[in-house]
């Protein structure tokens, strides 16, 4: 079968991510920015700092009418009635027989009126599941292609958006989410993100974007704002032990074999409950747990792919994610493995680069914030 060739996208910051000299890559359909600098000094800046991330690449639908909130509940495994207005939820669209059709967070501006964000590679494929099982009094968008996303991560985001125009942002919670107005802009600000730090992604028109971007960077400086790249976006995504799509979740593995029950409510009706059901009742087969290389070698990255031997040299299954993680400075990776290979402290092997390395299967997240020292009370 020919392969179909599509043209490469651009995001409306390209030419601002080839003036700051990023190394571009293809990602889902997307030149994007790799790392700038690198990705060990982007990490770090967003786990000290405050860096700044293009991911306009991401999808956004619009959900609207008398029937929304039973289309969004029909969709996700998530119970859409846990939040209220103003507020988002972390959630997944299973398939009839319990796989996963994509993760994504729902946005609820009213029972009424929804916006979904879902990952970059699977718009279209989300796009036609989500009309597909629309036989609700509501209408769908995909604006997508109309919008720009930029997102501000890090413990210095609140200065840095307060500095912005954006006022009374450190009193917004996580998970919230408003429209507002700023320098006559329509802006949608949403205190998500995908790093574990405080941070809020920015949804915007495109032709805002590059007025968006400029500015950030230009009211960042005092903070020392850094552009980051999709590099460093995997290294701290990784070390909190967030899914990503096509990696610990795919058509085929049900979000409890991700390990994310906590988001899988099956008291309420959606589609695949039955199946998550008897997946709940009989536990899944396998699982994605945390493994950390305890091995000296500096080097020991694990890889998507690479094969988890238990310690008498059973093959047990494979990574799923892996990377050398800065903050730890040590080989972690997510691993999908079989049933009696879950417990923290579990000595298992990793293949790496040829040879079998040691590991230690840990709780999640892999990386926890440093508890700010408590100050002395004076006498």
């Amino acid at each position: 079968m020919a392969m179909e060739h599509h043209a490469v996208k651009h995001t409306a910051l390209h030419r601002r991510h080839l003036d700051l000299g990023a190394r571009m890559g293809e990602f889902a359909g997307y030149m994007m920015p790799l790392w700038y600098s690198s990705i060990k000094e982007e990490h770090e800046a967003v786990r000290n700092g405050v860096g700044l991330f293009d991911l306009s690449h991401m999808g956004e639908f619009f959900i609207t009418g008398p029937q929304a909130f039973d289309l969004c509940q029909h969709l996700t495994c998530n119970d859409l009635r846990r939040i209220g207005d103003g507020q988002c939820q972390y959630t997944l669209f299973p398939t009839p027989e319990g796989g996963t059709v994509d993760d994504l967070i729902v946005y609820q501006q009213t029972p009424e009126s929804y916006m979904m964000v879902v990952n970059a590679s699977n718009i279209d494929k989300d796009y036609a599941w989500v009309t597909k099982h629309n036989r609700f009094d509501c209408k769908v968008e995909n604006a997508s292609e109309a919008h720009s996303l930029v997102a501000v991560q890090g413990p210095k985001t609140n200065a840095l958006l307060e500095a912005f125009g954006i006022k009374g942002i450190a009193a917004m919670p996580q998970f919230t989410w408003k429209r507002m107005k700023l320098h006559s802009r329509n802006l949608i600000v949403c205190g998500t993100g995908y790093t574990g730090e405080r941070g809020f992604e920015i949804i915007v028109a495109n032709e805002d974007a590059g007025w968006l971007w400029d500015a950030l960077m230009k009211v960042g400086e005092q903070f020392g704002v850094k552009p980051i790249g999709l590099g460093a976006r995997d290294t701290l995504r990784l070390e909190m032990a967030y899914s990503l799509y096509g990696q610990e979740l795919d058509d085929e593995t049900s979000a409890l074999e991700a390990g994310l029950a906590w988001y899988v409510r099956t008291g309420v009706d959606f589609i695949g409950v039955e199946k998550l059901r008897e997946q709940e009742q009989a536990g899944p087969g396998r699982k994605v747990v945390g493994l950390v290389v305890t091995e000296e070698k500096r080097s020991a990255a694990p890889r998507h792919g690479a094969p988890v031997y238990s310690a008498e040299g059973e093959d047990i299954g494979e990574v799923t994610s892996g990377s050398f993680s800065p903050s730890l400075e040590k080989g972690i990776a997510l691993a999908s493995l079989k049933k009696g290979y879950w417990e923290p402290g579990m000595q298992v092997q990793i293949e790496i680069r040829g040879r079998r390395m040691n590991a230690e299967i840990v709780n999640l997240p892999f990386y926890r914030k440093p508890k700010p020292k408590k100050k002395a009370k004076a006498k």
